[in-house]
């Protein structure tokens, strides 16, 4: 996709990325995986494959599993052990039966085909699976592993409480989950959900989730790996050219080198895809289409050293991209954010986030937003049209120094605006096309530094006030960046 220097050139990628999203409603209710989608809405996203992406990880052999029902009160135990109770009351209300039983799987590999053998010789098999819909919660212990293998469907019946927990290892290869339509007659809130947590891992790949989630616990609201406690999880998770329909929340939570790449986020009830205290995660060339419930991608709560690249969010109901509470060492490049009702790109609270190649388009509010960061790069965006500021810098701290280099500015209301951004450092930056508003906030009264070289060919320096309650302290930035 060109870029934009020019007002022309401008109005013709709007009205490139108006056809693509027009073309991508029509076919996300009808895709099974992401090779589905026409090429021209792979084009938005796709470049060579990125070193060192592309792995997967071999897991040990093991013997054939057992299955077996076991009190569903037993399973949450474990479940709450690694995610807490909340919302569980919701999930033994919407339980069939009144002594619930869950079908667990341990010791061992179990997959589809062997469940489906297993449950027709229980004494009452469709109250377990009926055709292809579970109706019971499936729960898989530590020291076992379940397979979805390709053409795999499962449905899990909303009105009878079915969910699927993952204690140990999950491989879903070409599958389909869904929940449903159906109300659970005792919970209208339950809808079907798929975790993972503890010490346990999934791998993901080539696969379509579809209407799962519910509430605000993360484990419950959609598809998550929730990997928090005193051990280390069995191996490296990860989420690969997939489809999430209308799936409520993606969650990963403590997770390390995770992987989430070429996958689409849409429908008309997809939510945000959030990553919280992870460390070196990868998301890599995802479209997230209309995402309704907050910020469509979210790196929050500590996670660090992730990479952010070649992503395309369209129509988000807040931020297109959100990086904040402390999650350091930050790259975040070449993504497209167009129409997000909030801002494009809004980093704060978190230092050495290296923001570069983005390109912000059409969002109601700001283009990119950095905010008390320190040792942060804003290098060669293209902030395009945006309805506030393309970018803005705010609230850094006294002795701060932030250097702005090589970015085009068109057709925002304001092209730079700030408050309380200290030092701002000006290289190549182009407003040719960023007429008339150059500046605002604090450094309104210097926008004839701008007037004086629209096209950068000079460093600038303009300053403003600090905030004086924060101290500067060292600050080491440890990103890599992929060659």
């Amino acid at each position: 996709m060109s870029h934009a220097q020019t007002m022309q050139g401008y109005t013709a990628l709007r009205e490139q990325v108006e056809h693509i999203y027009a073309d991508l409603q029509e076919q996300v209710p009808d895709i099974r995986k992401p090779s589905d989608l026409s090429d021209s809405t792979h084009a938005l996203s796709a470049t060579p494959t990125t070193p060192g992406s592309q792995t997967s990880q071999e897991l040990p052999p093991m013997q054939d599993g057992e299955l077996e029902l076991i009190d569903l009160r037993l399973a949450l135990v474990q479940i709450s052990f690694a995610v807490g109770s909340n919302d569980q009351i919701t999930v033994v209300r919407a339980q069939a039966d009144e002594q619930p039983k869950v079908i667990a799987v341990q010791n061992g590999i179990v997959d589809f085909a062997q469940l489906r053998e297993w449950a027709a010789t229980q004494p009452n098999p469709d109250a377990l699976l009926s055709g292809d819909t579970l109706r019971v919660p499936l729960v898989v212990f530590q020291q076992a592993q379940f397979n979805f293998a390709p053409d795999d469907v499962l449905r899990l019946s909303r009105a009878d409480g079915a969910f699927i927990a993952n204690l140990g290892a999950m491989v879903i290869d070409g599958a389909e989950i869904i929940a449903t339509d159906e109300e659970n007659p005792k919970t209208s809130d339950f809808v079907p959900f798929v975790t993972t947590a503890g010490t346990g891992m999934t791998q993901i790949s080539n696969s379509l989730f579809e209407g799962l989630g519910f509430g605000d616990t993360a484990a419950f609201s959609g598809v998550s790996i929730i990997n928090r406690g005193l051990y280390a999880p069995i191996g490296d998770s990860y989420m690969m050219q997939s489809v999430l329909r209308d799936v409520k929340k993606v969650t990963f939570d403590s997770t390390e080198n995770t992987i989430i790449k070429g996958n689409v986020f849409a429908g008309q009830e997809a939510g945000t895809v959030e990553l919280r205290h992870t460390q070196h995660a990868r998301v890599i060339a995802n479209i997230f289409a209309d995402s309704a419930n907050g910020s469509a991608l979210r790196i929050t709560d500590g996670s660090a050293g992730a990479t952010l690249a070649r992503n395309v969010v369209l129509n988000s109901a807040s931020n297109g991209i959100t990086v904040n509470h402390g999650s350091n060492n930050i790259v975040v490049s070449d993504n497209i954010v167009w129409k997000s009702v909030g801002g494009g790109i809004s980093v704060s609270g978190s230092d050495c986030v290296y923001l570069a190649n983005n390109i912000a388009i059409d969002n109601r509010r700001k283009g990119i937003e950095l905010r008390t960061s320190q040792s942060s790069e804003i290098i060669a965006n293209h902030l395009l049209g945006n309805q506030s500021s393309g970018l803005f810098v705010g609230d850094q701290p006294i002795g701060s120094h932030t250097t702005i280099s090589d970015n085009i500015f068109v057709g925002n209301r304001i092209g730079l605006s700030s408050a309380s951004a200290h030092r701002l450092t000006l290289q190549g930056n182009n407003f040719l096309n960023q007429f008339p508003r150059f500046l605002d906030g604090d450094l309104a009264s210097q926008s004839h530094k701008i007037v004086a070289d629209l096209r950068g060919d000079q460093d600038i320096d303009l300053t403003a006030g600090g905030i004086a309650t924060f101290t500067t302290t060292p600050v080491t930035c440890t990103y890599k960046l992929d060659s």
